[in-house]
């Protein structure tokens, strides 16, 4: 039997691995392969068909890349899987660790401390801020600087909070993620986000007619 014989196809592995969640097209950092994120049960997997050396030693970078961006934890003993902190499966937010953690500089530093961001239509800076209340962790957004638009802008972070993340709005200022709990990663992940909507979903829809284009002719550049 020759090796091709042996070797598992394509459709079998994605069978093994689960369902995708997304699908990268090009590394830019790594030779230009497609990556994927996978998940089965609670459980994430990175995975690539890429045969390239020093192939599997990129795998690791980005599951650990991911380990840092979001509230996901490695699971021990592997060099590509994740396990999920709670039984909240958050598809977008995950979505975002994944491209974040492929497209990225590896070597750019994450932000620490508060959670920040500019907002891109003013000259507001929003701060999110979480506290327990009512059997809850809830997030309060709030916005230094000045603008009549402040309060609207507040809100419409909500908004994208809720739109990428499922998140419950439990005042004007406030959320709280699906299940109540902590997830001060996928916070500071999701904020630069939430703030500016309209432009994020031109390019999840850019992205995922890239990424169904890829599926369809073979799912993953071996190169």
């Amino acid at each position: 039997m020759s090796p091709t014989a042996e070797r598992p196809s394509i459709a079998d592995r994605v069978k093994e691995l689960g369902n995708c969640i997304e699908l990268v097209s090009i590394d830019p950092y790594f030779h230009n392969i497609s990556v994927g994120l996978f998940i089965k049960k609670d459980v994430l997997t990175v995975s690539t068909f890429s045969t390239v050396d020093r192939v599997d030693a990129r795998i690791q970078k980005i599951r650990d890349r991911c380990v840092l961006l979001g509230d996901v934890e490695a699971v021990e003993g592997t060099t590509n899987q994740l396990r999920l902190t709670s039984d909240l499966q958050l598809d977008r937010a995950l979505r975002f660790m994944f491209i974040a953690a492929v497209e990225k500089d590896p070597n750019m530093e994450l932000p620490a401390g508060r959670i920040t961001a500019p907002d891109t239509k003013t000259k507001l800076t929003f701060v999110v801020k979480g506290a327990e209340h009512d059997d809850q962790y809830v997030y309060t957004v709030s916005a230094e600087g000045e603008s009549e638009r402040a309060s609207m802008r507040i809100r419409a972070v909500v908004g994208g909070f809720i739109r990428y993340a499922g998140c419950t709005r439990v005042d004007k200022d406030k959320f709280a993620f699906p299940d109540g709990r902590r997830y001060d990663k996928f916070a500071r992940l999701i904020l630069p986000l939430a703030r500016n909507v309209s432009a994020v979903e031109a390019q999840l829809e850019q992205e995922e007619m890239t990424g169904q284009m890829n599926t369809q002719t073979l799912g993953f550049a071996q190169s």
